[in-house]
């Protein structure tokens, strides 16, 4: 039985491969679809399973971290590091985990005869290796031991660090190299894909409540579940730990708050989850247009087959086999697609991956095209063949043969048998589009906006750099004002440089911290936007000045707790009252103690400029002297006058005269930052959408047109007939015409109707505009209905310039 049935399953094949060879506009036509449509879906399907499904090289099931939130704030984020006592609290009295470890994120300067160069270095709890599971590809991982009290410094280098840094010789793992200005023994060189928190090298670190140095250190906490134990179960546990911490340390937590666990893949992956399933309900769009394309061609086919099919069926072919036969035509064209789309898929993905800006994805990621995706890409090609070629093959197994074999196709009968559902396909063609083209007109007109955005200064010509300095060698806030005074007198004396200054942050990105006025009420906690910077800063930035003046080289240099605050600072606090003189405190802004907690008065007010980003709204802000805060990290910007390229090296050389253990780093300018972490996302978003958007309306083009053109080829005779009787060529148009616009304006009001309950899902990725934007809906209503009436016209006047004498004759 299985035998005959593999026979004749072969059988179909050969003969649905020659009937396809004789075909082979049509087959190139489906192919050519189904590979659009079966290649974008493998694309944005690898994405999704390497990003989201199999991010990392270790086992991150059950790995989770927890987020306290601002009950009263509108962000969705929340705070996930916390202070070694915190830790240590948290670590002690939550029974949901197995396990627990601790790792940030910090400078490392290695050092070496020919200058200083900074790593991002991980400082973590040395049981991180043995709770992921992971070994050293050379030497080992930390050890319980490498974390005691006295142990000699070590770390572990990532593999790509090994190889950059250290020329992929093994012989390095053992040999004792300068960090942070201390020789460390180099014993461990990690697997190609492991990058957790986004280190070069791994250092062990002790949490220890007594250690006053690592008091202003906040680590992010990571467990895993014990078996059972759901997320909803340990965010109940959490939440009354977190109570109880919070009365311990309440600077640390706002008023009212929330805890939300996160898995470790959200955690990192974050909003970009929400663009990816967009993208992905994007490409499903899309591979259903392609669907209803093939499906409507087949149809179409299976039409102009209607005698040879009547005649296979009174030779004896049963229903089955006629259904069979048309499914496995179905199947070799979505197999072929599958295989043009894979070939596509493997060059596009490289171009989304390389698209995606960093820092949105984890770093062990790769993406690729695996046996997954594959897998994903071959399952997809027979759904296809499915969707496509159902509806044709069960028409085509109707056991009505007599009216085929009488019909000569001469006459309306066999022209119109399937014009009611080829119609639904075109009309769902057009709705389908109409989603996608919403979707991209909202996504390009919110990111016309966001490139609009007001920043209140020209990011243009500034330059930053990062100055990372051994800890060891400055310690107070004094020695590294002496030190940062000493880098901004050489850079400002550079050629082409038009102002230099030290800063805690480039614009228009901040640090928030808690803010409180002196005398004023406070029902919740607020918070203000700080940068720590130099005399020189609004005059490098172009800040304007409002009232009062700015800080001025007496104020860094004597360390004094004067600030200078933004509109929004004093219209929000102060309203029509004077803001100078008056004064602000800012909580955890480090300095001296007792000095740290005490305010600053305020002796200037300057203009707005955006330091939260291009989404949020611009906080209330503060400037300080850079010598008073102890708790950032500090960099220069720079104000140029000649093209940046040519300065960074420059840059590099004035700040080495000063002191060659600096490291410089994260160099370029300000305008690049705004790309990469303000429009790179959402321009991937754009990109992709209105690809898929502008191929989704040119499958719907030639499917009208090729709707049309069989149907004008089907009525040929009659057309012949109307004009022989006097019929003129606009009534000839306007009869094709008529019919299309009915279609078209079907699918216009399903795809509005539709778009208007799609689009809401794209509201977190909008700015400036809603989701029903009424400009994107009537713009893309008179784009498809053009493009409709375009692809119906053509084909409708080649239909009259046809001899009517020849069409008579036409059969």
């Amino acid at each position: 039985m299985w035998s005959a049935f593999l026979e004749s399953t072969l059988s179909d094949m050969r003969f649905g491969v020659r009937q396809l060879t004789r075909n082979r506009i049509f087959a190139a036509l489906s192919v050519t679809t189904l590979a659009v449509g079966i290649g974008a879906a493998t694309t944005i399907f690898s994405v999704i399973y390497n990003v989201l499904l199999d991010p990392f090289d270790f086992n991150a099931e059950r790995i989770v971290t927890f987020q306290i939130r601002d009950a009263a704030a509108t962000r969705p984020d929340g705070r996930s590091v916390f202070q070694v006592p915190e830790f240590l609290e948290y670590q002690s009295q939550i029974g949901s985990f197995e396990d627990v470890i601790a790792g940030t994120p910090d400078d490392v300067v290695y050092s070496t005869p020919e200058g200083s160069e900074r790593f991002v270095g991980g400082l973590m709890s040395v049981n991180n290796f043995s709770f992921l599971g992971v070994r050293a590809e050379l030497g080992r991982t930390l050890e319980p031991a490498d974390g005691e009290a006295g142990a000699a410094p070590v770390f572990v280098a990532t593999h790509s660090t090994w190889l950059r840094q250290f020329g992929g010789d093994p012989g390095a793992v053992g040999r004792s190299f300068v960090l942070n200005g201390v020789p460390t023994t180099l014993v461990g060189v990690m697997s190609p894909r492991f990058h957790k928190l986004g280190a070069d090298v791994y250092l062990p670190t002790r949490l220890d409540r007594a250690d006053a140095r690592q008091q202003q250190r906040f680590y992010m906490l990571q467990g895993r579940l014990k078996r059972g134990v759901t997320e909803q179960q340990a965010e109940a546990e959490i939440r009354v730990v977190a109570e109880r911490v919070a009365r311990m340390y309440p600077r640390n937590y706002p008023q009212r708050f929330t805890v939300r666990v996160v898995s470790l893949i959200d955690s990192v992956v974050g909003s970009f989850r929400t663009t990816l399933y967009t993208l992905g309900a994007a490409v499903g769009l899309l591979l259903l247009i392609a669907c209803a394309n093939v499906a409507n061609m087949l149809l179409a086919r299976a039409t102009t087959r209607e005698r040879e099919i009547a005649l296979r069926a009174s030779l004896g072919a049963s229903r089955a086999r006629l259904v069979r036969q048309m499914l496995v035509e179905s199947l070799l064209l979505s197999l072929l697609g599958a295989v043009l789309g894979c070939v596509a898929a493997h060059f596009a993905i490289r171009v989304v991956a390389a698209s995606i800006p960093p820092g949105v994805i984890p770093q062990q990621a790769v993406i690729q095209l695996n046996a997954p995706v594959v897998l994903f890409s071959l399952a997809a090609a027979i759904l296809t063949s499915i969707a496509c070629g159902l509806v044709p093959a069960l028409r085509a197994g109707q056991r009505n043969i007599v009216e085929p074999l009488k019909d000569s196709n001469s006459g309306a009968g066999a022209a119109f048998r399937h014009q009611r559902l080829g119609n639904m396909l075109v009309a769902a063609e057009v709705a389908l589009s109409i989603v996608l083209l919403v979707g991209a007109g909202l996504l390009v007109r919110s990111f016309s906006r966001l490139q609009h955005v007001d920043l209140g200064f020209d990011p243009n010509d500034l330059v930053m750099a990062r100055l990372a300095v051994p800890p060891a060698q400055y310690r107070t806030p004094a020695a590294n004002g002496e030190l940062f005074h000493r880098v901004v007198e050489r850079v400002q004396a550079m050629p082409g440089v038009v102002a230099a200054t030290i800063m805690s942050s480039p614009p228009p990105f901040g640090p928030r911290l808690e803010i409180a006025v002196p005398g004023q009420p406070s029902i919740a906690k607020e918070y203000a936007s700080a940068q720590s910077c130099s005399e020189g800063y609004f005059r490098t930035v172009g800040v304007q000045l409002l009232r009062g003046r700015v800080l001025n080289e007496s104020d860094i240099a004597g360390s004094r707790r004067v600030a200078v605050v933004n509109q929004t600072l004093a219209e929000h606090y102060f309203a029509s009252d004077e803001p100078l003189g008056r004064a602000v405190l800012l909580t955890g802004l480090a300095g001296p103690a007792p000095a740290q907690d005490s305010p600053f008065e305020i002796v200037g007010v300057v203009a707005d400029t955006r330091n939260q980003g291009l989404r949020e709204p611009t906080l209330p802000a503060v400037f300080v002297p850079h010598t008073v805060a102890g708790s950032f990290v500090r960099g220069i910007l720079v104000r140029t006058a000649a093209p940046a390229p040519s300065l960074l090296n420059a840059l590099k050389r004035e700040v080495w005269a000063v002191d060659r253990s600096i490291a410089v780093t994260d160099t370029g300018l300000v305008a690049d930052l705004l790309d990469q972490y303000g429009y790179a996302e959402p321009r991937l978003s754009v990109v992709v959408m209105t690809t898929f958007a502008v191929v989704g309306l040119v499958l719907v083009a030639i499917g009208v047109f090729s709707v049309i053109a069989y149907r004008v080829s089907r009525r040929t005779r009659e057309i012949g007939i109307r004009m022989a009787l006097g019929a003129e060529d606009r009534h000839v148009i306007r009869m094709i015409l008529q019919s299309t616009v009915a279609v078209i304006a079907a699918g216009i009001i399903v795809g509005i109707c539709g778009s208007v309950t799609v689009t809401r899902i794209l509201s977190a990725q909008l700015f400036g505009i809603t989701p029903n934007d009424p400009a994107t809906m009537i713009g893309v209503v008179a784009i498809v209905i053009v493009v409709g009436l375009v692809a119906a016209y053509v084909p409708a006047k080649r239909a009259t310039r046809v001899d009517p004498l020849i069409s008579l004759r036409y059969e």
